[in-house]
């Protein structure tokens, strides 16, 4: 028979973080009782006893359930911590061990970071850079990825060049799991050195695991017609900051050939 005991979660908030706390409460007469009922239904009353009492902490019992534990659930991406069963969810949002994925298509590749970033370089032949201390880098730039190495840190940044029929789009992505919120600024510039074209960018970078693919919008657009169609032409300077941009400046911006069309303005050259 399996004995099912709904609990308090407690959080205490410390500077550092938080701690979960565990709280399971009983009766006088020492019946168990779910958060739910002791909260809203049972007015001062045991469920099981009737008897008018005042629910207190049992801490034999918290002592017991805090003693169950389980596996990660990204065991099978090499993680071989356990914690308290009641900790899972907060274990998983900090797990080094989180998946990225490989966004070719077809490929279906999962694991932690600095596996996907091998995956890149080894499997489909990604062009690493490493990224400097200055965190500026200069590359003539190929159609595809390009993968930005930083060293001492559990992410990497991807660079992602196509061809579309008004130009060609680049976009950049910090390959992590769990975050959501941008951390990274970027400023890109360019100079095709067949036409003389420059132009330049700011602009958030986010972050994402790639499990929905690459961003779908571009960070930059190189108009076609004013730079080079041989993308070897074509040199890109990056400048990656971990700090917040007041507002974000762009040459050319959009989600996608039409918007990024309508909001394109006559030209950017500097």
């Amino acid at each position: 028979m399996f004995l099912e005991i709904k609990m308090y979660i407690y959080v205490r908030i410390y500077p550092h973080g938080t701690q979960l706390i565990l709280s399971i409460p009983q009766c006088s007469v020492g019946h168990f009782i779910c958060s739910y009922c002791c909260t809203y239904q049972v007015d001062s009353k045991c469920h099981l006893c009737s008897e008018e009492t005042t629910f207190e902490r049992c801490f034999g019992m918290e002592h017991v359930v805090e003693s169950v534990t389980v596996a990660c659930s990204n065991e099978m991406y090499g993680c071989a911590e356990t914690v308290t069963y009641y900790k899972k969810e907060e274990h998983k949002e900090a797990c080094p061990y989180a998946p990225c994925f490989c966004p070719e298509s077809g490929c279906g590749f999962a694991g932690p970071t600095k596996v996907l970033l091998e995956h890149f370089t080894t499997q489909h032949k990604c062009p690493l850079t490493t990224l400097p201390d200055s965190g500026t880098v200069s590359l003539c730039l190929q159609p595809g990825l390009h993968v930005l190495q930083c060293t001492r840190n559990s992410y990497f940044f991807l660079l992602s060049m196509a061809s579309e029929p008004f130009g060609h789009v680049i976009s950049v992505v910090c390959v992590e799991p769990n975050r959501r919120k941008s951390k990274f600024t970027c400023n890109l510039s360019y100079d095709c050195i067949t036409t003389g074209c420059c132009g330049s960018t700011s602009c958030h970078i986010r972050s994402s695991s790639l499990s929905d693919g690459l961003p779908a919008v571009y960070d930059l657009i190189l108009p076609k017609g004013k730079v080079s169609d041989d993308a070897n032409g074509i040199m890109l300077r990056a400048t990656i900051n971990q700090q917040a941009l007041s507002h974000s400046r762009s040459c050319f911006r959009g989600k996608g050939p039409t918007s990024a069309l309508q909001q394109r303005p006559d030209t950017c050259d500097e």
